[in-house]
């Protein structure tokens, strides 16, 4: 789960519908990706169909809140990027590559101080690059598109965990696939402006959002759909 406050409680957002807001931003985006566009799209959106079951329902976290995926721990979310990676596959081959290399990316840069853990970690990080660059291969994909394309995929993830509420700063610096920096800010209507150069064009977005109740158990208030205007910078 994704979440934010809210005055009665808390909004969640669930990842796998953090997903298909990240295909709903890459399609507003000035940017596309080398590899096959189906399976891209694909991979955008379902790299996080891992979390479909245990994102059914808000969860008790550690600190009184609803529980989100930064409290897990490395095993647990070590097996739902897998997951998420063999779900991805069912969908397309360069799906599977894009995550496989996605959450590769992301757990290999994540300190463990554990070393037992840590050797697991790599491990399985090993694989998932090997499954990257076998499925890129399959479908004709050079190594270089392959990282600029997961690149792309981690511009659109951290744009969409952001607009939902993660992190929670009002200007955010991201990296398009080129590495050339751009800044996203939050504006005081809840409108997100990107560079131009980036989003060419006013969009809107849309994610389903579950509002609960502040306390434990966390008792569902209501469902509903959160609408985000994306505009260009002038």
């Amino acid at each position: 789960m994704i979440r934010r406050p809210t005055d009665d409680g808390w909004e969640l957002v669930r990842q796998p519908d953090h997903g298909r807001l990240a295909a709903d931003i890459l399609a507003c985006l000035d940017e596309r990706p080398r590899g096959p566009g189906d399976g891209f799209r694909a991979a955008v959106l379902h790299h996080d169909d891992g979390w479909l079951e245990r994102d059914r329902g808000p969860l008790p976290g550690p600190d009184g809140g609803p529980e989100t995926f930064l409290d897990l721990a490395l095993v647990e979310h070590l097996a739902l990027s897998d997951e998420s990676v063999r779900r991805a596959g069912e969908h397309h081959p360069y799906a599977e590559a894009v995550v496989a290399r996605h959450v590769a990316w992301l757990h290999g840069a994540r300190p463990v101080p554990d070393p037992d853990l840590a050797d697991e970690r790599d491990r399985v990080v090993a694989r998932w690059r090997a499954t990257a660059d076998r499925q890129a291969a399959a479908v004709g994909v050079a190594p270089a598109d392959l990282e600029r394309d997961q690149r792309l995929c981690a511009l659109v993830d951290l744009l969409s965990l952001w607009v939902v509420g993660w992190p929670e700063e009002d200007a955010l610096a991201v990296e398009r696939p080129d590495g050339d920096e751009a800044d996203a800010e939050r504006m005081a209507d809840g409108s997100v402006r990107l560079p131009a150069a980036l989003l060419p064009a006013p969009r809107r977005v849309a994610v389903p959002v579950t509002r609960v109740a502040r306390a434990a158990p966390h008792a569902v208030l209501d469902h509903g759909l959160r609408e985000i205007d994306l505009v260009p910078a002038p």
